[in-house]
């Protein structure tokens, strides 16, 4: 009887089985060769996307050797070329050395261009617009309004900013050409005070203090006014070229 109440249930479990299977058995092997579908769209595409950044790779390295040789606006086009083939981080870093190139010809206004251009691409790594920006600030800051310079160089003066000492200088730079010189010792403090502040910063911090000190009021004293033209000078002198060491903390 054991046997038979056993074959009786088996019978009736492939009977709902085969039910089962004429109803949703299309809808299965539909979902199972979706699934199988899927899992190679993701394998060809990591696989297409490796060979696009190797391929990307080879191209910079191969365009960054032609460039050593080139002249400067010879460069510029060679990375404005590669920049406009690329994707991804490749297009940005060949969008800066386009810029670096475009600066070395001596073209101020396409260099500025570039440079804003990176910084406003907003699929670009923060570090990267962060520099794109302090690189755009450093061509206008002789040139360029105090309240330009600040709304330039706002978003990299938060704490968590990896420029933000490189925008206070700007910005005391800009300050001093304004004569705002409470302003220069207060960005040029800042500088100061954080620890992590490399030594060449820090000096020249305390270079555009020194500048600043005759210029600020002594306790329960007021500022005497300055002339436009005498307040300018310090600044004039401390923008005209910036040091080798100011160009490599930007980079």
């Amino acid at each position: 009887m054991t046997d038979l109440f056993r074959e009786v249930e088996e019978d009736l479990r492939r009977e709902q089985f085969s039910k089962l299977w004429d109803k949703y058995g299309l809808h299965l092997i539909a979902v199972a060769a979706g699934i199988v579908l899927i899992a190679a769209a993701i394998i060809g595409w990591r696989a297409w996307s490796h060979a696009q950044k190797v391929e990307f790779s080879a191209r910079f390295d191969e365009v960054a050797r032609q460039a050593e040789r080139a002249a400067p606006d010879e460069a510029a086009l060679l990375f404005g070329e590669l920049a406009a083939g690329t994707t991804g981080g490749y297009e940005t870093l060949a969008r800066l050395r386009e810029a670096a190139a475009l600066l070395e010809a001596g073209d101020r206004a396409a260099a500025l261009a570039a440079y804003e251009r990176v910084a406003a691409q907003s699929d670009a790594p923060a570090i990267m617009r962060g520099m794109a920006r302090i690189k755009a600030a450093f061509i206008l800051v002789d040139e360029a309004s105090y309240d330009d310079m600040k709304a330039r160089l706002q978003p990299l003066l938060a704490s968590s900013s990896p420029w933000r000492e490189n925008a206070l200088e700007l910005l005391a730079l800009s300050a001093a050409k304004a004569g705002v010189w409470q302003d220069v010792n207060t960005n040029a403090q800042s500088i100061i005070d954080n620890p992590a502040t490399p030594p060449g910063l820090r000096d020249r911090a305390h270079v555009m203090q020194a500048l600043a000190a005759p210029y600020l009021p002594r306790a329960g004293e007021q500022a005497a006014p300055v002339p436009e033209e005498e307040a300018a000078q310090p600044a004039q002198a401390e923008t005209v070229e910036p040091g080798p060491d100011a160009q490599q903390e930007t980079e």
